[in-house]
């Protein structure tokens, strides 16, 4: 799912952009400080929804929503330490689908966001050579019979799978960011390890002194 993140506050959006990506790795997160960097990228890519603070400097909210609407009709949640009830109302008969009050909980968010995605039919089950593996309950068939995944080696399969190419760095940030232990590369072997002999060799690819990338369907 991917997610245009419009908040100002750099420490605001750095946070709600790591939590949300730790919790669910099928999250694209893009970030935008301001509504010019934001209206450039929403015309060049495709987003599945719009995270917006309403408080943005030097545009209001209506005109920036105005701006969006001419071009898509993608669900808007707004973000906003307002919670007078005739804004909200102001808020959903125009352009917001939904709206969340700062401050929130993350968990609140996730719930929003998962509501929305529901209404859009977002798939989160694909295929993959003799793999079937859904991002929602986080379950992975091989040749129909479900496979065994610990929680991180699942994260590290779906990361992979939707960033297609990663770096090793990259990959232990993402996955292994909060933990202080994790201090040696080489462990993410033994993960990639692990899944390849789970699910086949053949499934994630390594590039030589970069990363991991992931098998395309067109592949042998």
């Amino acid at each position: 799912m991917k997610i245009l993140l419009v908040e100002d506050n750099k420490n605001i959006s750095d946070n709600i952009k790591k939590v949300l990506e730790l919790e669910n790795s099928s999250f694209l997160i893009t970030q935008k400080f301001d509504w010019e960097e934001a209206i450039k990228s929403f015309l060049l890519e495709k987003y599945d929804l719009i995270l917006l603070d309403l408080m943005l400097p030097k545009i209001d909210w209506i005109t920036l929503c105005k701006r969006i609407r001419l071009n898509s009709e993608v669900p808007i949640i707004m973000m906003t330490a307002k919670a007078d009830d005739d804004d909200k109302i102001l808020w959903l008969e125009s352009w917001a689908d939904d709206y969340i009050v700062k401050p929130f909980k993350i968990r609140e968010l996730q719930a929003r966001i998962k509501s929305i995605a529901k209404r859009l039919h977002i798939d989160e089950k694909v295929t993959l050579l003799d793999l079937e593996i859904d991002f929602t309950n986080k379950i992975v068939k091989k040749l129909w019979e479900i496979v065994s995944l610990k929680l991180k080696e699942f994260q590290v399969l779906e990361y992979i799978y939707n960033k297609k190419t990663v770096s090793k760095s990259d990959l232990i940030e993402y996955i292994w960011w909060a933990d202080d232990l994790f201090s040696n590369d080489n462990k993410i072997d033994v993960y990639i390890y692990s899944i390849r002999k789970k699910l086949g060799k053949n499934v994630i690819k390594t590039i030589k002194w970069f990363g991991y990338s992931i098998i395309n369907n067109d592949e042998n």
